[in-house]
C-alpha cells in the first residue's frame, strides 16, 4: 500500500538536507516529496517534485498542502561573505519558508539548527541559529521539532578546515569521552529526524540527534 503523506525540504542540497530527501523518498509512508531549491539536486526519484525557486520571493509562491516541512538550510559567514547574508540565509529564509508552511497547512516543521544555538550567545553564529529557532517558534505549529547536531561529516562544496581538523581530533579520542560532541555523518542525523517525524511530539522541542540514535562516531 502507497503512503499518502507529503513533505517539502529545503535545504536539500547540504549534507543532511540530500540525506532527509533520500530518506523520504524511501519511505512507504511519502507519496510526494517537494523539493525548493535554488540549483539542480544530484538526485532523481519517482516521489521527488523539485522546483527551482528565489527564495528572495518565498511569499510569492502560491500556498499547496504539504504535511510536513523540513528545514536544512544554512551557509557560513565564508561563505555567505558578509553577516548581513548569513542572516538572511539562516534566519529569513528559514522564517519565511515556516510562514509559507503555516499558509500551507503544514503540521509539522523539523529544522536543523545548531548545538549551543542561543539568541542570547555571544557568539554570532549561535546567536543567529537562536533567532531562527525563536522565529519559528512564534508561528506556533503543532509540532515544531529542532535538531541540534554538533560536527556534521560529509562531502561539502567548500573545505572547512576548523570541522575537518576537530572530526579528525575526535577519532583519536576513546568514544566514551564528550559524546555530545561527537560528530554524526548528515545520513545519521537525518535518520534521526525522521524517527521523530514518525511521532511528532505536541508543541516545540529540541533534539540532540545523538540522543535519539546511536552513533558509531
Amino acid at each position: 500500500m502507497s503512503g499518502h503523506k507529503t513533505a517539502l525540504v529545503v535545504g536539500a542540497t547540504g549534507v543532511v538536507g540530500r540525506e532527509i530527501v533520500r530518506q523520504l523518498c524511501e519511505d512507504e509512508d511519502y507519496l510526494r516529496v517537494f523539493v525548493w531549491t535554488r540549483r539542480d539536486l544530484d538526485f532523481a526519484h519517482e516521489k521527488l517534485d523539485i522546483k527551482k525557486i528565489d527564495f528572495d520571493k518565498i511569499s510569492e509562491i502560491k500556498p499547496f498542502y504539504v504535511d510536513e516541512i523540513y528545514c536544512a538550510l544554512g551557509t557560513t559567514l565564508r561563505k555567505a561573505r558578509s553577516k548581513e547574508r548569513f542572516l538572511k540565509v539562516d534566519v529569513e529564509y528559514v522564517k519565511e519558508v515556516a510562514k509559507w508552511g503555516k499558509l500551507s497547512g503544514a503540521k509539522s516543521f523539523s529544522m536543523i539548527s545548531s548545538l549551543k544555538a542561543d539568541v542570547n550567545s555571544g557568539v554570532f553564529y549561535f546567536r543567529a541559529k537562536g533567532e531562527a529557532e525563536n522565529a519559528v517558534k512564534e508561528l506556533g505549529y503543532d509540532s515544531l521539532m529542532i535538531f541540534h547536531p554538533s560536527l556534521i561529516k560529509g562531502q561539502r562544496e567548500e573545505f572547512r578546515v576548523f570541522e575537518n581538523f576537530m572530526i579528525t581530533m575526535f577519532k583519536l579520542i576513546p568514544k566514551k569521552f564528550f559524546s555530545s560532541m561527537r560528530p554524526m555523518s548528515g545520513k545519521q542525523i537525518a535518520q534521526a529526524v525522521l524517527k521523530v517525524a514518525k511521532n511528532p511530539p505536541a508543541g516545540a522541542k529540541i533534539y540532540r540527534p545523538q540522543d535519539v540514535i546511536k552513533t558509531n562516531g
